[in-house]
């Protein structure tokens, strides 16, 4: 059991980019004690298994080996799935949804497949992810993707799995039109935004007088808070510009702009300003072509590619790594990890400069020479 439970720990803090010193900090241990449990020298206190599984962001039984074999299995096969998935191409999504798909056959109410399944289900099957929407199998792949949320709401023990699955239902349902059904998960999430993880983990070290594994967690908390701030901030632009009030978004694209430049000066910063809702300089240059301002269009949509190609610049290797863009004070002793590699950043590039919204611009003179600098770029 030692050795499970060792190697259960030593994979999941791995796959989760952690080094061994970061897992102790969050858990208030030492790094002689994560490496003994790695190495089945010992075994985690019973009032650490909790914690353990909540930064990791899995069940308890996961991390103590319980369905081990299955589970193993069933990660291999999303990372099989992951490899099939091709930047820029829709149809490899597809064969990693059918992947994936044909995993869930022989593990139908395995967590590690439903996520993953549910997640590229969500991809496939809402008109909103433009090229990748799939128009000819839509309507049976949303009809899986709530099974599939459904069993996770009824099967997992972790909450963010749990979670996961209900905005995801209440992301279907709305495109559905079933606004009775999205309502209803809809007010099953808490209103306030600091019912989180790394939040209350901060309060814990803060009170027990630990303020570096307190910076740690609030750096944490601050980088996904961030995250969800700029989404917000899109779909509320998004909200104003559909109907038709182009002035007020423009207010709240350059408002939240504004912030993140505040907060980090020159420093380099992740690409915040850039998640799930869209691109804050891209949907700022659409409003301001409605407004009939040419020029500050153009100049927003210099910043969103010159981001991108000064941190490509400021980069050794083949990824992009959000470790070197964490110097600011707010966020530097973040534990969210994420990257761009560099062979799908001049796609992406290009992808932003074929949004329909700015497609006016694309006989300027300014806008020609920005793609012929996206397109000499290597990867």
């Amino acid at each position: 059991m030692t050795n499970t439970i060792g190697g259960n720990i030593k994979r999941l803090r791995k796959e989760r980019n952690y080094t061994q010193e970061e897992l102790a900090e969050l858990l208030n241990v030492t790094p002689q004690a994560v490496s003994k449990w790695e190495n089945g020298n010992g075994l985690p206190d019973i009032s650490q298994l909790v914690p353990l599984a909540s930064v990791f962001g899995v069940s308890t039984d996961a991390l103590l080996g319980v369905g081990t074999d299955e589970n193993s299995e069933a990660l291999e096969i999303v990372l099989e799935a992951e490899a099939i998935k091709e930047y820029g191409n829709p149809d490899s999504y597809l064969r990693a949804y059918d992947h994936l798909a044909d995993g869930l056959k022989k593990y139908p109410v395995n967590t590690i497949l439903l996520n993953s399944a549910m997640q590229l289900g969500l991809t496939l099957s809402l008109p909103e992810n433009g090229a990748l929407y799939r128009p000819d199998r839509a309507e049976k792949i949303s009809a899986e993707t709530k099974r599939q949320a459904e069993l996770i709401t009824a099967y997992s023990k972790n909450v963010s799995d749990i979670m996961a699955a209900r905005q995801a239902l209440v992301f279907l349902y709305s495109s559905d039109g079933n606004y009775e059904r999205a309502l209803s998960e809809a007010c099953k999430f808490p209103m306030r935004t600091d019912f989180t993880l790394f939040s209350n983990l901060a309060r814990v070290f803060s009170h027990m007088g630990d303020n570096a594994r307190a910076e740690t967690c609030l750096c944490s908390d601050i980088d996904y808070s961030l995250q969800a701030l700029e989404d917000a901030a899109a779909r509320l632009g998004k909200a104003y510009f559909n109907d038709g009030k182009y002035e007020s978004a423009i207010s709240v694209y350059e408002a939240i702009l504004g912030i993140f430049d505040a907060a980090f000066g020159d420093r380099p910063r992740p690409p915040y300003h850039d998640f799930d809702s869209g691109d804050c300089y891209i949907l700022l240059a659409e409003a301001y072509l409605k407004s009939g301002d040419t020029e500050s269009a153009m100049n927003s949509i210099e910043k969103a590619v010159t981001f991108y190609l000064d941190l490509a610049d400021g980069c050794d290797g083949a990824e992009i790594c959000s470790e070197r863009l964490a110097a600011a004070p707010l966020i530097q002793k973040s534990r969210v990890r994420s990257s761009i590699k560099k062979a799908v950043l001049k796609q992406k590039l290009l992808d932003k400069l074929s949004y329909g919204g700015i497609k006016t611009l694309a006989g300027e003179r300014r806008f020609k020479e920005l793609r012929e600098r996206v397109l000499k770029t290597n990867p």
